[in-house]
């Protein structure tokens, strides 16, 4: 629970940094995680400023192309993943426990190539109600 304490800070420390509104995403709505990916996303947290979700696979899974707003990712468990991003660029990135890394609104695929589950919170910023 330490790990989440220091996620509630970082988020905290963003405070009126608030990016963007997911009706207004900078990513179609039909590429929602949630739609795209059910069996690999939970709504942990929502607001009218953050929704947080919580996301993971099993090693060898893949999730179909998915879109994200401004996200803050913090990370769960240690892992191994491929993304193609929308664009076609393929990127192979490792985590570990506590890693925090921003990811600007992107589309992409995913697919575990480590042998451990992965496991990660998505802390995606909607815009301050006026």
């Amino acid at each position: 629970m330490k790990k989440l304490a220091q996620a509630a800070a970082l988020l905290a420390a963003f405070g009126g940094g608030v990016i963007v509104n997911w009706a207004l995403a900078q990513v179609p709505a039909s590429e929602d995680p949630l739609l795209v990916a059910p069996a690999h996303y939970k709504v942990r947290f929502e607001n009218d400023r953050v929704r947080v979700l919580e996301g993971f696979d099993a090693p060898g899974e893949k999730i179909a192309m998915h879109g994200h707003p401004d996200t803050l990712m913090v990370v769960l468990s240690s892992f191994k993943r491929r993304l193609t991003l929308g664009n076609g660029r393929v990127i192979e990135t490792e985590s570990k426990p506590g890693d925090v890394r921003w990811m600007p609104a992107q589309s992409h695929a995913g697919e575990n190539i480590g042998n451990t589950e992965t496991r990660a919170l998505f802390i995606e910023f909607k815009a301050q109600a006026r």
